[in-house]
């Protein structure tokens, strides 16, 4: 990202910088200066601008799956419990990085909604499995459509091997490797 001028961003992205403390990245209404904030010592720092990445992909993001009702933690649970019928809730809790205690209100909105469903285990008499209902299927397959625009979008955004080099770089951070 060059020191040129960034045009001012949505609201909803201005509120999210705002309450992350970070500083704004278009000029300050404030300042007598019409001249856009420098941020050339920010721009040499990874954690500044992954998280400006970070806002635009969230951004971007919950905008493609909002028809659906879709936030991405949501999105990240019926992929994963897609290609894992059977698992455990504490497992998934584990994968995700999610407190059980925060989990279990994500998956009873779901499951409110049909899209999930919670069985006793047959191993474990303490624990659920979880499934996706048929009805969770068909939404995780027009998501998974969605998502794939959203990383069209990216893409052009960084390039073909932009994209592949970021993937790599970011799988790193991964909790599974």
């Amino acid at each position: 990202m060059s020191d040129q001028k960034l045009r001012p961003a949505p609201m909803r992205v201005r509120e999210q910088v705002a309450r992350s403390g970070a500083a704004p990245r278009h000029a300050n209404p404030g300042n007598e200066s019409s001249a856009p904030v420098s941020l050339k010592k920010l721009n040499g720092l990874a954690g500044y601008l992954i998280r400006q990445a970070q806002l635009w992909v969230f951004e971007d993001f919950n905008a493609t799956l909002g028809p659906l009702e879709l936030r991405p933690v949501h999105f990240s649970i019926l992929t994963i419990v897609g290609e894992n019928p059977g698992l455990s809730q504490m497992a998934l809790s584990h994968v995700l990085g999610v407190v059980r205690s925060a989990l279990v209100p994500m998956l009873d909105g779901l499951e409110s909604r049909g899209l999930l469903k919670r069985t006793p285990s047959k191993t474990d008499r303490r624990s659920h499995a979880l499934y996706l209902t048929a009805e969770g299927r068909m939404l995780l397959e027009r998501a998974e459509v969605l998502v794939q625009e959203h990383e069209k979008r990216l893409m052009k955004k960084v390039g073909v091997a932009g994209h592949k080099q970021l993937l790599q770089i970011l799988a790193t951070f991964g909790r599974q490797k």
